[in-house]
């Protein structure tokens, strides 16, 4: 993988930061980098950064296969606040909806493009959008973000990461973190937990994922949590407890994921069966500390992954987190374009 170097603001004469090319992966960056594009989301969110020009002249492509809310709209405003040009690129309207190659579209889409932000996944079909974005990658021959794909989702966990900061200071790595699945009716890639799974076991966090028996996490992502979370000074564990794992939380954030390693009718059915305890509602906040944040990383059906009255709940910080995504993606095309 090709390498470039960045410099924090703060240790410019003393140290330099090797960093991939793309962004698809949480793993594919140290602990030190990881902190360093939270340093920066400060920074250019409090606008003590100018990134005005970073990207100027720059032209981008958000080649998405599904809906988009907050990911297209921050990336293509964010883009556009540092100089470049972002167009939308929905796979819908291109060859790839009359079955061209993906090496072909991506070989001609890098002859235009500085950078591709994109977002590709199949629920069926677990791992296919990664190696998709793989192989944009390599035919591209120009630096790709993952913006959601059925692995990852690194965007939104450096956004969540910021806010958890930005909301308890320096102590957030101490404060426990109940990432939960929740009920939805539709399934939903596990992107988000990968990507909070990885970090979290990096930064020395205090985290318990929740979830129900047959939802359980990629081995591979648990297993490099678990090698991690020991040398980072982090606490990991994992429960089949909702009611079990909110108590005493900081913070309890709700993400619905599909079942990896059963049938798809089956999991329809368990997910319908366990809905009335995986649905975050007053009741897991009453357990919790006093002041517990509630996070999810939208969109969300009320009802559904939370209550109503969860949702507007004075502690619920999720516009928050949405607003955060713009700031975070600006640091992370900073730390890959600025040289």
């Amino acid at each position: 993988m090709d390498t470039a170097t960045a410099i924090p603001a703060n240790q410019a004469s003393e140290k330099k930061i090797d960093k991939p090319r793309n962004f698809l992966d949480i793993r594919d960056f140290s602990h030190e980098e990881l902190l360093y594009i939270i340093e920066l989301t400060e920074k250019i969110k409090k606008g003590e950064l100018d990134v005005t020009k970073v990207l100027s002249n720059k032209h981008f492509g958000l080649l998405f296969g599904s809906a988009s809310t907050r990911t297209r709209v921050s990336f293509q405003v964010g883009i556009r606040q540092m100089g470049g040009f972002a167009e939308h690129l929905s796979t819908a309207d291109l060859q790839l909806s009359n079955h061209e190659n993906i090496k072909d579209t991506s070989a001609v889409l890098g002859r235009f493009l500085d950078g591709l932000i994109v977002r590709l996944y199949d629920m069926d079909q677990y791992g296919q959008g990664r190696e998709n974005l793989k192989l944009i990658s390599r035919y591209a021959n120009i630096p790709i973000i993952s913006a959601l794909d059925d692995k990852d989702h690194p965007c939104q966990v450096m956004a969540d990461l910021f806010t958890l900061k930005e909301k308890f200071g320096p102590e957030y790595k101490k404060k426990k973190l109940v990432f939960t699945w929740a009920y939805a009716e539709r399934q939903k890639s596990p992107g988000v937990p990968h990507s909070m799974l990885s970090a979290a076991s990096m930064l020395g966090m205090n985290v318990t994922f929740a979830h129900p028996k047959g939802f359980d996490l990629d081995k591979e992502y648990v297993e490099y949590a678990q090698a991690k979370i020991g040398a980072s000074g982090g606490h990991l564990s994992f429960s089949n407890d909702l009611m079990e794992a909110s108590e005493n939380a900081d913070v309890i954030y709700a993400k619905s994921w599909k079942a990896m390693y059963i049938p798809k009718e089956e999991e329809y059915k368990l997910r319908n069966k366990v809905r009335p305890y995986w649905t975050v509602s007053e009741r897991h906040f009453k357990v919790a500390n006093k002041g517990a944040l509630f996070m999810n990383c939208l969109p969300i059906i009320r009802g559904e992954q939370a209550t109503t009255e969860v949702i507007d709940r004075p502690d619920s910080i999720l516009y928050d987190e949405a607003e955060n995504r713009l700031h975070a993606q600006k640091a992370i095309l900073y730390h890959l374009y600025k040289q």
